[in-house]
């Protein structure tokens, strides 16, 4: 009994893939159009990865923001094709299939649960991509704990609705973060109220400033530039004033900068160059 059900079922499938895959010319045939379509949004989804990723995302000022930067690339160009397989369906649907006035809707085909390729192949798709992913991540974090010994350190203080900065050993405290190129920053990070996140954009790293512990996290800056320090986390009613100018400087500028703000020349040199 349960034999020829599935005898049943496997002609019902067969039947149903029979007007997709054959009969008639190629490019009359549904399944070939949804392919090219695939095709075209992949391609489309592709492009605007390397064309707006530049546009839409902060510059980059240090090693963990190009991960970042690369990262966003690497998952938008592999989940260009999955996403291009669904709007295409959809599309393509919409357009043949769609009914107006008072047409009856034709039943709905037998589903393909069944079919042993289609489920392999899908299995084994999402296996790979996942197992890339995977790799990638872990690469990317691996590199990203390999600091130096002695990272300058920054204390950084949240509250409502401001970011403060602290250098320790110099006496200097500023609404502005300074950091240098060519050092691991290294950052101690809390909270006099509620929890706050915090984002300096362009270094490419994000972390919940919390009150009452300290969390920590560094960057390494690469490039001089400005960049905006922001709060991720909502805060209360004036969270998105809660921001700060954020500048990456070379190692003589950061020590000027100290000196400027009221540090010592052997203060301001010993942490600019050994860090805390």
């Amino acid at each position: 009994m349960s034999s020829n059900h599935e005898d049943i079922k496997r002609e019902q499938i067969a039947e149903a893939v029979e007007g997709w895959t054959h009969g008639g010319p190629l490019y009359r045939r549904p399944a070939f159009r949804i392919m090219i379509l695939v095709v075209l949004f992949s391609a489309f989804g592709i492009w605007a990865a390397a064309f707006f990723t530049d546009k839409i995302m902060p510059s980059i000022l240090s090693t963990q923001m190009g991960s970042v930067h690369d990262t966003v690339i690497l998952f938008t160009v592999l989940a260009a094709p999955v996403s291009a397989l669904v709007y295409a369906i959809a599309a393509y649907s919409v357009y043949k299939w769609r009914r107006t006035g008072g047409d009856e809707p034709p039943p709905d085909g037998p589903p393909i649960r069944e079919n042993t390729l289609v489920t392999s192949l899908w299995l084994g798709m999402s296996v790979i991509l996942v197992v890339v992913l995977l790799v990638w991540g872990m690469t990317a974090l691996s590199s990203e704990n390999q600091g130096q010994l002695k990272p300058v350190t920054v204390d950084v203080y949240g509250q409502q609705w401001l970011w403060t900065f602290k250098y320790p050993g110099t006496g200097v405290e500023s609404n502005q973060l300074v950091v240098p190129t060519g050092r691991q920053i290294r950052f101690v990070i809390t909270s006099y109220d509620v929890t706050h996140g915090f984002w300096p954009n362009s270094l490419g790293v994000q972390v919940d400033a919390n009150p009452g512990f300290n969390t920590y996290i560094t960057a390494d800056p690469t490039k001089t530039g400005q960049f905006a320090v922001r709060c991720s986390q909502l805060c209360g009613l004036y969270h998105a004033y809660m921001d700060a100018n954020g500048k990456v400087v070379t190692p003589a500028q950061f020590s000027a900068w100290l000196i400027s703000q009221g540090a010592s020349s052997s203060a301001a040199n010993a942490y600019a160059l050994g860090g805390k």
